[in-house]
């Protein structure tokens, strides 16, 4: 049956935000509870008529023992209360609907609520292009690093750009307004491979080592830029790390898009990605690095990449206005005639294949 109500759709969005905060104010047990429980909402255990009729909900959650145990008896209903108030706080601009109680139970496969419930990992899945986290059709790069390191790593994610990878730098690519925690874990349910950061205090952060156990948890590659002197250490401890400078972190971008291009495996998204980036070239001086790159490494174009570079030359005049890649040379025609085994003739700002005239043809 579906519900009739807003508020039950949003459980699980106001739960994800407590559990992060908890996780990062220290109170494991909450968090604990949060991503452990099967969680059913009972709609309408509560009714008023006041201002037009206010529906109250209730909420429960039903814990395996190894975690139900952790909760003292005398203490379980000053807990379930207080998560009841975060989420009437979360829930605050919802009119005529509030979260009546919270309570909990012991998992019971013989409960016909317990079967209604469902854990909170089950929810679905985020498409990163609707985030703006993300650059549309880049590789997506989490960059995990202490505060004071800011500058450093954005300068590094600046140098990735031209590779078409789409580096996110929290606190500086998150968008102002939203709430940063939440933020973050959407950038790490997204991200295709992560980068850790590693300075001498990295290990000592709670938050990036909860992001690097979440990456190990969904079995994304990490790739570890090693900037001082100590080595990264943990699961991530066992595999070589890359020497970098931290007074030059953009240096190691061409080594670090290596990697990349040989942990993710998938050519034909890599392809893509630097496609993405020729088009988007912001001067000449790029059109002719990120030219040279994709011509460097790229041996065959489909039909679709080829009309992404055709459209991207017209409409970008940092394409169309480069010498480099319309002198005598014919540098981009010529990248494009060896791609596909095509002809293709260059007038302006219009490139277009050259297609034999069948009327030349001769039947015998």
């Amino acid at each position: 049956m579906t519900s009739k109500h807003y508020l039950p759709s949003k459980i699980n969005s106001y739960l994800r935000r407590l559990q992060v905060e908890c996780a990062g104010d220290g109170h494991d047990l909450l968090s604990e509870i949060i991503s452990a429980a099967r969680i059913c909402v009972i709609e309408e255990t509560d009714y008023d008529n006041w201002n037009g009729g206010t529906y109250g909900h209730d909420v429960k959650f039903f814990l395996p023992i190894e975690v139900l145990g952790k909760v003292k008896v005398r203490e379980q209903q000053e807990i379930a209360d207080g998560i009841r108030n975060d989420l009437n706080i979360c829930a605050q601009a919802v009119e005529n609907e509030h979260f009546r109680a919270v309570s909990f139970e012991l998992d019971d496969e013989n409960d016909p609520t317990y079967q209604q419930a469902a854990l909170l990992s089950r929810r679905p899945q985020v498409n990163p292009d609707a985030l703006a986290i993300w650059k549309v059709g880049q590789i997506r790069l989490f960059i995990s690093h202490r505060d004071n390191q800011k500058a450093a790593a954005t300068a590094l994610a600046t140098a990735l750009e031209e590779y078409g990878i789409s580096a996110f730098v929290a606190h500086d690519t998150i968008q102002p307004m939203t709430t940063w925690q939440y933020e973050i874990v959407k950038g790490l349910e997204t991200m295709e491979i992560m980068l850790a950061f590693i300075t001498d205090d990295f290990h000592g952060s709670t938050w990036t080592n909860q992001e690097i156990g979440f990456a190990l948890g969904r079995n994304i590659p990490v790739i570890s830029l090693k900037l001082q002197q100590t080595d990264p250490s943990g699961f991530i401890g066992n595999v070589q790390a890359m020497k970098g400078c931290l007074d030059s972190p953009s240096s190691s971008a061409p080594d670090i898009y290596k990697l990349i291009a040989d942990k993710l495996g998938n050519k034909e998204r890599l392809q893509s990605a630097l496609i993405l980036a020729f088009v988007q070239s912001p001067d000449f001086l790029e059109a002719k690095v990120r030219f040279d790159r994709l011509a460097g490494v790229v041996e065959r174009l489909s039909d679709e990449e080829v009309e992404q570079i055709i459209r991207g030359f017209r409409e970008n005049d940092q394409l169309h206005n480069a010498n480099y890649l319309t002198s005598k040379y014919e540098r981009l025609k010529n990248f494009l005639e060896r791609c596909t085994g095509k002809q293709f003739v260059t007038v302006g700002k219009a490139i277009s294949s050259v297609v034999e005239d069948a009327a030349d043809e001769v039947p015998f």
